[in-house]
């Protein structure tokens, strides 16, 4: 049932989670704890969403084996983020990973196969947008720019995203 663009998800997916990992891992002493919670949340929610449509879609007419599925994926992916950023973050990341869970396979549920492509693109963008959020927050308040090297970090970023959002779409679709 899971062919060759689900497995392309569900690597994307793994990866994206290593590098949110790393980098919560990376910047926990720099980010506020408020801020940890935001990352956790939006990252949970976002990755179970997007394995919910793909499982609801996957196992069409299997709802409860699709919520499963991605409530477990979306509470491991949001609780790991969280870890880095102390209890209530690791209860927003888990809190989030159960609601998009839900609501994700509910929805792969209920649209048709042709139709789903897009949306998990659109969904693993969302997803990938996580590593704007963590490099956004944290920036402190008043930084000011001192060389304009710095202008490579967002187009590099954009570019990766681009290139990640063309191969999707040969994949996926």
């Amino acid at each position: 049932m899971i062919g060759n663009p689900q497995l392309f998800v569900l690597v994307s997916l793994a990866v994206i989670t290593l590098l949110i990992i790393w980098l919560a891992a990376r910047f926990r002493n720099v980010l506020l704890p408020m801020q940890g919670m935001i990352i956790s949340m939006f990252f949970g929610m976002s990755v179970s969403l997007t394995v919910g449509v793909l499982y609801g879609v996957a196992y069409h007419g299997n709802l409860f084996h699709s919520t499963m599925i991605a409530i477990g994926i979306g509470v491991l992916a949001g609780s790991l983020c969280g870890v880095w950023f102390g209890l209530l973050a690791i209860l927003e990341g888990f809190m989030a990973g159960m609601m998009g869970g839900m609501m994700g396979a509910m929805l792969g549920a209920m649209i048709n196969a042709e139709q789903s492509g897009m949306l998990i693109q659109l969904l693993l963008l969302m997803t990938v947008s996580t590593i704007f959020i963590i490099l956004l927050l944290k920036t402190p308040r008043h930084a000011t720019i001192t060389t304009k090297r710095w202008l490579l970090k967002p187009v590099l970023l954009g570019l990766i995203v681009l290139a990640y959002a063309i191969c999707s779409d040969v994949f996926i679709w």
